[in-house]
């Protein structure tokens, strides 16, 4: 299932950029403009981290406040992964834009495979001392600095490293409880990290999850029932599906090809080829692992626009490597049986994980 770029997180954003009197670089979400008509004095986004359309759906009740209040799905971005999805969002640009990818990529200035949230090299976990690599190299100018210049109203950007920080569930709540309250119009950003870590950790149909969901639910509908005059939006940046995973220390065939080891995620897997190896690289990969997984060549990567229509970054194309490996089925790959492996995760192409909860409450 490929990412819907007329109907996803980046057109939520330019929606609501449009609202607060700015020109947005994407096309608008319809039913959030229609939404937007009235103007409520507090328009919040509340993203749940990994808490896909499947998921609300499959391990909540029916009659319950997410179902009750679904009124249909959005897209999220390709690759559906936190990394490119949130900032897509609090950019209003699309991946190949802002050049945010995926977990882990490869900085050719630093020689480095790097993850961009914690500035670390992903296969050594050695800080990045040289410089902060994702400030310097990808940085991008966000939608709240663009609503507070446009003088409508003011952005406000709740989580644990946003504007607003909040260190639990409890103080996220109270935060955005407290801004709705003010005078003044405002758009509230409110990101929350599950049920996407417990996910990880138990699977996104264990008991665990269930629960954790259930307590999210129920939280919500606490807290939408004390909000005045706002339109409340729940939704995610990608969904997720259990994963099983193929180590490249079983395919020496493949692993001697490369120049590098991998890079992005496991379920999106890029890969950088010797130059001698690249005509013979795809009829190998596709005998491996040719069921579970979609291979693009970097051409077919560009002319697919997978990452999203738009300006590249300068190093959009460095960061997508010579091949790009996209899970369709349940299976991801990773570089070694030593490298982590969740059991459920994300960033392929499957409905599970790119479909998100379009979720509206109107107060």
């Amino acid at each position: 299932m490929f990412a819907d770029y007329q109907n996803g997180l980046v057109n939520l954003s330019a929606s609501i950029l449009k609202s607060f009197g700015v020109e947005p670089a994407h096309p608008t979400l319809p039913q959030m403009d229609a939404l937007l008509a009235r103007p409520f004095r507090n328009v919040v986004v509340m993203l749940l981290d990994g808490m896909g359309a499947d998921t609300v759906r499959s391990l909540l009740q029916p009659d319950g406040f997410f179902n009750t209040h679904m009124e249909g799905v959005l897209s999220s971005v390709f690759p559906p992964t936190t990394t490119a999805a949130t900032i897509a969002l609090m950019a209003g640009r699309m991946p190949c834009e802002t050049g945010w990818l995926g977990w882990k990529q490869y900085f050719p200035a630093l020689d480095r495979i790097v993850v961009p949230f914690t500035n670390t090299d992903y296969y050594t976990k050695e800080p990045i001392t040289a410089c902060h690599a994702a400030s310097t190299y990808i940085p991008w100018n966000s939608l709240f600095d663009a609503i507070d210049g446009a003088g409508v109203g003011r952005a406000y950007h709740v989580s644990p490293f946003g504007r607003t920080r909040t260190d639990t569930f409890d103080a996220w709540l109270h935060s955005i409880r407290s801004i709705c309250a003010a005078e003044g119009r405002k758009f509230i950003y409110a990101y929350w990290e599950e049920p996407d870590s417990i996910m990880h950790l138990t699977g996104c149909r264990s008991a665990q999850t269930a629960a954790e969901l259930r307590r999210l639910e129920a939280a919500v509908a606490a807290l939408a029932e004390t909000l005045e005059d706002t339109l409340l939006i729940v939704t995610a940046d990608h969904g997720h599906r259990d994963t099983t995973y193929y180590s490249l220390e079983d395919y020496p065939e493949i692993r001697e090809m490369l120049v590098r080891p991998t890079s992005l995620e496991h379920r999106a897997v890029v890969f950088y080829v010797r130059d001698e190896d690249r005509a013979r690289f795809p009829a190998a990969f596709r005998r491996a692992f040719g069921a579970d997984f979609l291979l693009f060549t970097k051409a077919e990567v560009l002319e697919k626009q997978l990452f999203g229509p738009g300006a590249h970054h300068p190093l959009f194309e460095t960061f997508i490597g010579d091949f790009l490996a996209v899970s369709v089925s349940d299976k991801g790959i990773v570089e070694s049986r030593a490298c982590r492996q969740f059991r459920s995760n994300h960033a392929g192409m499957t409905r599970e994980e790119m479909e998100i909860p379009w979720i509206v409450v109107r107060r």
